[in-house]
This record gives C-alpha cells, sequence and structure tokens, in this order.
C-alpha cells in the first residue's frame, strides 16, 4: 500500500499536472510568434477556436464608433456576434480615453461576454473544452493605442497588455481547470487625430481549446517506475 501514493504522484505527473494558478504563459509582439506558439502546442487557428471576444474601431468608417461581440462557429469574426454588437462613441481623440471594464466568463456550459453596453452568451458543448486564452491587441497607426489593465482570472492577477503606435500585442493564459471561470479587466481604444477605422484599433479574446499535453520522458519514466514498484510489493505479498 506505501507505493499508490507514489503511484499516483507518478500518474499526475505523467498526465502533465495541474498548475496552481491561471499564468501567462507566452508574450509577443507578431501574429508569426503567436501561431508559432501555438503550433507548438498542437493548436491551429481557426480550428481550435470555441468562440472570439472582440471589441473594434466599427463600421469601417471614421465616426468614432465601437464595436463589440461575441462571435461563434463556424464564421467567427467573419460573422456578426451574437446577439446584437455593441455600437457607441468610445470617446474623443486625443489620446487618453476611459477605460470600460470587461468580463468573458464560463458558467457551466455558457460563455459569457459583456463590455460597455454589449452583453452576449452562447451554450454549447464546445464550451466547457476551453482551456486556453489568446490575446491579441492591434494598434494600427501613428497616435493610436489599445490598452488592457487590472487583468485577472478567477482572482489570479495577469497584469496588462499595451499595443501603441501600429504595433501588436499578444499573450496566452493558460492554466484554469474545466469547470467556471470569470477573466475581468479593463480596456481602453485611445487615438489622436483621425479615428482609426474599420479594426485597425482594437483586440480579441480568443477561446482556445488546446490539445492535451504529450507526457515528457521523465513523467514517463517516474511513471514507469510507479509500476515497476507497485509489481514488486504484489511479488513480496
Amino acid at each position: 500500500m506505501k507505493i499508490l501514493p507514489a503511484l499516483a504522484l507518478a500518474t499526475s505527473l505523467a498526465a502533465g499536472g495541474a498548475q496552481a494558478a491561471p499564468s501567462i504563459t507566452f508574450t509577443g509582439t507578431s501574429d508569426v510568434s503567436f501561431l508559432a506558439f501555438l503550433a507548438g502546442r498542437g493548436v491551429a487557428l481557426p480550428a481550435a477556436e470555441a468562440a472570439v471576444a472582440q471589441a473594434r474601431g466599427g463600421n469601417n468608417a471614421a465616426n468614432g464608433d465601437y464595436e463589440a461581440g461575441l462571435h461563434i462557429p463556424p464564421d467567427l469574426t467573419n460573422a456578426g456576434p451574437v446577439g446584437t454588437a455593441g455600437q457607441f462613441a468610445w470617446g474623443v481623440a486625443g489620446g487618453a480615453n476611459a477605460f470600460l471594464p470587461f468580463t468573458l466568463s464560463r458558467t457551466g456550459g455558457t460563455l459569457g461576454f459583456a463590455l460597455g453596453n454589449y452583453a452576449g452568451s452562447w451554450s454549447d458543448p464546445l464550451v466547457s473544452g476551453i482551456d486556453m486564452l489568446g490575446f491579441r491587441l492591434r494598434s494600427e497607426g501613428a497616435g493610436s493605442a489599445t490598452r488592457m489593465r487590472g487583468l485577472a482570472l478567477d482572482g489570479t492577477a495577469l497584469g496588462g497588455l499595451s499595443a501603441a503606435g501600429g504595433g501588436l500585442d499578444f499573450a496566452v493564459v493558460e492554466g484554469f481547470g474545466p469547470g467556471d471561470f470569470v477573466l475581468s479587466g479593463e480596456v481602453a481604444l485611445d487615438w489622436t487625430g483621425g479615428f482609426p477605422a474599420g479594426s485597425r484599433l482594437g483586440f480579441q479574446i480568443k477561446a482556445i481549446d488546446a490539445p492535451a499535453a504529450v507526457p515528457g520522458p521523465a513523467a514517463l519514466a517516474l511513471f514507469g517506475m510507479g509500476l515497476l514498484g507497485l509489481g514488486l510489493v504484489r511479488r513480496r505479498g
């Protein structure tokens, strides 16, 4: 019987173990590096995307409007969001617009996204498989910025992200279990001069179903030792 805890530990390690808390496992500033990280984890987009929560300059027009929405398969962001897209004036030019709070949450088999005057939800078996969140912030144009601050997942602080002056900013968050979760934070779209129309100023949060991690050689070796130990105990018995 003494071997059983060691065997349980070996089994846990062989399965990849469980992270103690959500954490950022990737940061970058290009689509190439972001997609390369995901490919290394066996993730291909858009196939692995269960949903995309996003906000952007709306209407493809320089009128200051802003759109928010939760987009679902099969078309994701190539189609309209669940419900009616949040549509409102983000602020005024000047590079110091107000932050707005947002949440992305899973409750049972339902995924919900709320930001500004938008609130949408979607219930589907795909929701239960979400175990990775990919952030993509975009700011295409001098004098503009997309900023996130106060990011937290189930009470674990994750810091902030910022894309400015024509740049991109990426992050990947992992380590949350299959149960309910709440991602919260604040976001602002800033610009000087003309409003960056279309999607040139905005963000996406990609809810991803990543494949299970493959056990490494060390974990497999420990698992094998646990099985061997169990066999020795049985023979002695």
